[in-house]
């Protein structure tokens, strides 16, 4: 077990955080609430109602980093866990004991936050040995007023070393790749990447990540999860450490397009410490939610901008995944512009080089650490033995630019064509009259971890980026083998909102995101009961107003249910009686396959039907209320509906576990 926690929290006694969960009241690790996929909105209820705890939840995902970070998959996305997440959840626990109400939007909901971003009771490496022990004195703005709205800082995430990564992250403070928990020999995207894996492996409910070329959206799209690159300064940059102020954002990552908006209210907004979020001001909505509703999607304008997606570079799978994501959005009620045609941009972006800016940045972040080990990134960069070795070469170019930043004489050309850039892109939105631009955030599955030789193909990263408008990510699907691929809505600055409504409906019409297989539900969790192969034992109808059971009058005479460990779901069910059979009811044989999601704070598992011999009932999300009994045995009991004889009743559908 190598646990990373500072040493000014750890003390040489014995591992704190094995020492924290030893501390537990027993049974909180069985706590009968699933963490697993779980979401804000879910997780407070369930704080509300009684169900669990937000030391219970915390516990949860701790034990899931101690269970899969460094052990099993060993994904490696987390450089430094927080020793004293369990007692900030507790005092969380006591305000909400106390008043009956939560302490804000994001109470006792745990986040990581990107190894860039400054934290005042956590060290803040930017992923290099050169800063392993360096602690700032305060937090980041964005973490300051993500903890003010109730949220735990529970770890902070493995990145590309100085978060100059686009692929794949690896670096010198937590040595190896961060591997994808979907298949571990492939990358897990840059550089945000611990973030990203960390979302996706469910060691927290939401995270920050850092984008200023790819960042955000990379991971987010490699790890089946949700993200944002903001419109440049609508989140501060204090307290992040810099690439390229010109480009760099600070973006909200999670698992669904909700809980990604819920992040962004918490921290979107001008700030006194950083002039750049200046520019936000009058462009902030008291809500991002207050459109994710049914029908988000309806005349929504979207173009589809085919020529980035070339047949001659473009792998088939993901091109064949975007015509199905284009199908589903219009089907949800988009209209679509397809080809939607920008024959300027070639031109525009042909030979297009980055701002060179990092050393001076950097060294202006230090400038306000007086603490940190070095006073500039020259010296971090000549002590050579802390630098991850592929990046050597660039960060000794960056370290010894010949030009000051601020003097570079390249740097007004640039600034030229980004904005020529940016006006054709004003310009393409308002003649087409596009809401949002559509293509997949790459055109090629991800590489394997250290392959420098398979060709790149494109990644689209570079529009958001110079232009400063806000990108989102949504999952739109995967390819062999097993490997998640990101569908991007492209927007308008300040167009977050409206970005949210398009990914949130694209989201609801197709549930893309499912869990990675290496990392399921512990063997000790509450989901875990749930998972396996059932037989169906008998079937009984329940009255609502009395909870009195009788035989079905259609007994079973077969039936099997699935729940596997990646959120697969497949029942059948064969009955007798078939004489007495409703309209629909195929033959007698139910046959429907999907998903499977608990709602632990109802009481409920959710099944999710993407497939069902009765065609009309495909796309149904049906609650069955679970229960277990002495036996083990679990009932599935649906809400009550009305029988032809005027009855109100409940099935009751009771399965044994098959070994």
């Amino acid at each position: 077990m190598r646990l990373r926690h500072s040493k000014s929290i750890v003390r040489p006694i014995i591992p704190l955080f094995a020492a924290c969960l030893a501390m537990l009241p027993i049974g909180v690790a069985r706590a009968d609430f699933a963490v697993e996929e779980a979401t804000i909105e879910q997780i407070q209820a369930a704080y509300l109602k009684g169900t669990t705890t937000a030391r219970e939840v915390t516990a949860a995902y701790l034990a899931r980093i101690e269970a899969y970070d460094q052990q099993g998959p060993m994904l490696n996305a987390i450089i430094t866990v927080n020793a004293q997440a369990l007692a900030q959840a507790d005092v969380l626990d006591a305000q909400l004991k106390k008043t009956g109400k939560l302490s804000g939007p994001l109470h006792g909901i745990p986040f990581v936050a990107k190894d860039n971003i400054d934290s005042g009771d956590l060290p803040t490496s930017g992923g290099s040995a050169s800063l392993a022990n360096f602690q700032p004195e305060r937090d980041a703005t964005s973490i300051e007023r993500i903890r003010k709205a109730g949220g735990i800082l529970i770890a902070k995430a493995s990145l590309a070393e100085f978060a100059n990564g686009g692929f794949d992250s690896i670096n010198s403070r937590s040595p190896g790749y961060i591997r994808n928990p979907y298949n571990t020999a492939y990358a897990s995207g840059g550089s945000s990447g611990g973030t990203g894996v960390a979302m996706a492996a469910n060691f927290a409910v939401v995270g920050l990540g850092t984008d200023t070329g790819i960042s955000v959206r990379a991971p987010a799209s490699i790890n089946s999860v949700v993200g944002l690159r903001v419109s440049h300064g609508l989140v501060s940059l204090d307290g992040v450490m810099p690439l390229n102020v010109f480009w760099d954002t600070v973006g909200p990552m999670a698992r669904t397009v909700r809980d990604t908006a819920i992040l962004l209210e918490a921290i979107a907004g001008p700030d006194a410490r950083d002039p750049i979020s200046q520019k936000s001001k009058g462009h902030v909505p008291k809500r991002y939610t207050a459109g994710l509703k049914p029908g988000s999607l309806k005349g929504k304008r979207l173009g589809v901008l085919r020529q980035i997606v070339p047949a001659d570079n473009s792998d088939p799978r993901v091109v064949a995944l975007m015509d199905q994501a284009i199908a589903d959005l219009r089907q949800a009620g988009a209209e679509i512009v397809d080809p939607f045609a920008m024959p300027e941009l070639p031109e525009l972006t042909k030979g297009w080089t980055n701002f060179m800016r990092l050393r001076d940045d950097f060294d202006g972040y230090l400038a306000k650490h007086p603490n940190a080990p070095y006073k500039s990134f020259k010296d971090i960069v000549a002590s050579r033995q802390y630098l991850a070795p592929r990046f050597e070469a660039s960060f000794t170019a960056q370290a010894n630019y010949p030009y000051k930043a601020d003097e570079d004489p390249t740097t007004p050309e640039k600034q030229q064509r980004s904005e020529e850039i940016r006006q054709a892109f004003l310009k393409a939105f308002d003649v087409a009259r596009l809401d949002a631009i559509v293509y997949p955030q790459f055109n090629f599955p991800p590489k394997k971890n250290g392959d420098t030789y398979t060709p790149l193909g494109r990644d689209q990263n570079l529009y958001s980026s110079v232009t400063g408008f806000p990108a989102l990510v949504v999952p739109m699907g995967f390819v062999a083998p097993g490997l998640p691929i990101g569908l991007q809505f492209f927007g308008r600055p300040w167009s977050e909102a409206t970005l949210f409504e398009i990914g949130y409906g694209y989201e609801q019409a197709t549930h893309h995101r499912v869990p990675p297989p290496t990392t399921p539900p512990l063997a000790d969790s509450f989901a875990s009961k749930f998972i396996g192969t059932w037989k169906l034992i008998a079937i009984a109808d329940r009255d609502p107003k009395t909870g009195a059971q009788t035989p079905a009058e259609r007994g079973a005479a077969d039936g099997q249910l699935v729940y596997a460990p990646n959120g697969r779901l497949s029942v059948q069910i064969v009955r007798s009686g078939r004489d007495k059979l409703p309209v629909g009811s195929a033959d007698g044989f139910s046959s429907y396959f999907g998903r499977w999601e608990l709602l632990t704070a109802e009481g409920c598992v959710v099944h999710h039907q993407d497939g069902n011999l009765n065609q009309s009932r495909i796309g149904e999300a049906g609650k069955r209320y679970y229960g277990f009994d002495a036996q083990g045995h679990l009932s599935l009991t649906t809400p009550p509906s009305k029988r032809p004889d005027g009855r109100e009743l409940s099935s009751v559908f009771i399965w044994e576990r098959i070994p």
